[in-house]
């Protein structure tokens, strides 16, 4: 449906006066009321108003809207209330958090923000049935998949990716579970035109591991002397402009680094590689790297990966604040680049 005419209250679509609750309320995101959010039977009944005992009089006495179950939170109260929460991407403008009681499971958390002109919704709630559909969005999808995302659950966790589309206007929702603590996610997009883009890359630059349970909390993890590989004290996700790195770490003073860079909405390259930590430098470097070029079609599907090289060399400098500066030998895709998580 058209942008005008997606539901965005609490009540239903002949409401005499609208509640503006849940996403979109700053944003114009497309989500639905969940059935938490739902008015009434009697609200329904008397066109979105609440009654008392006796429905009112002729002349409205007694009538009360429907409270909006959304509260305005700050994100610190956001993460206190869902582990493994997720993060605005790097140049989105946050319109807002929010918070919903939930008796049945915890909070259930909203964060919308607007990205290179498209409207988003995030949604995660702890404790949610893995079955429970909390987007909030109730269309006839015309077009389903199933995806793996690279950064959630250890880069195998599976996720829906749906698409509707009328009268000239596209709504993109991806879901996924993380059934290792139990959180249900959901991220919904809205635009004119979403052909070529690709939801599950936004999905991804949120992942973020601060959050991450046992992760965050102690810059100062361990050495190499004290038998901690000292890569522990640097890993997690960084960002910056289009693209992400990750530091994972092996052995007793290896790391694993992998990076995704977009150049446009079809187009994005990944690069693998394994590098050593020299921690009087504060650097990891690496001569193995392995580089693939992707290109993708409108449904996301993969239609070319070419290897543009696989002994690539460079490193990663770790800044004193544990701000990360890449610098690729080949590509110099970031070398002026601070990547923060």
């Amino acid at each position: 449906m058209k942008k005008s005419t997606i539901v965005k209250t609490l009540g239903i679509m002949a409401m005499g006066a609208a509640l503006l609750a849940g996403c979109g309320e700053d944003s114009g995101n497309a989500a639905q009321p969940t059935e938490s959010e739902q008015p009434t039977e009697a609200a329904q009944e008397n066109g979105g108003e609440e009654t008392g005992d006796n429905g009112g009089n002729e002349e409205g006495e007694g009538n009360t809207e429907l409270a909006n179950p959304w509260k305005e939170c700050t994100e610190k109260e956001a993460v206190e209330s869902c582990p493994r929460l997720f993060r605005a991407p790097d140049g989105s403008t946050v319109n807002g958090w929010s918070m919903m009681e939930d008796s049945s499971a915890g909070n259930m958390i909203q964060l919308d923000f607007r990205l290179e002109g498209v409207d988003y919704c995030a949604r995660a709630q702890y404790g949610a049935d893995v079955d429970k559909d909390i987007s909030g969005l109730y269309y006839d999808w015309d077009d389903t998949r199933e995806v793996t995302l690279l950064y959630w659950g250890g880069s195998n966790m599976p996720a829906t990716i749906s698409r509707h589309v009328e009268d000239g206007w596209m709504v993109d929702l991806c879901s996924w579970y993380d059934i290792e603590i139990g959180i249900a996610y959901t991220l919904s997009a809205e635009a004119e035109d979403l052909d070529g883009f690709d939801i599950q890359a936004i999905v991804e630059q949120m992942y973020n591991p601060v959050n991450e349970p046992a992760l965050g909390e102690d810059i100062d993890a361990g050495t190499e002397e004290d038998g901690q590989n000292p890569v522990m004290n640097f890993i997690g996700q960084y960002y910056a402009g289009r693209g992400n790195l990750t530091i994972s770490a092996e052995g007793s003073n290896g790391a694993l680094i992998q990076v995704w860079w977009g150049s446009s909405a079809e187009e994005h390259s990944e690069w693998t590689m394994h590098g050593t930590f020299d921690e009087a430098a504060m650097e990891i470097t690496y001569s193995d790297c392995e580089k693939h070029d992707f290109v993708v079609d409108d449904n996301g599907e993969i239609v070319s990966d070419e290897t543009a090289y696989t002994n690539g060399t460079g490193k990663i400098v770790i800044n004193e604040d544990y701000s990360i500066v890449w610098i690729d030998d080949q590509d110099h895709i970031a070398d002026d680049l601070t990547m923060t998580m």
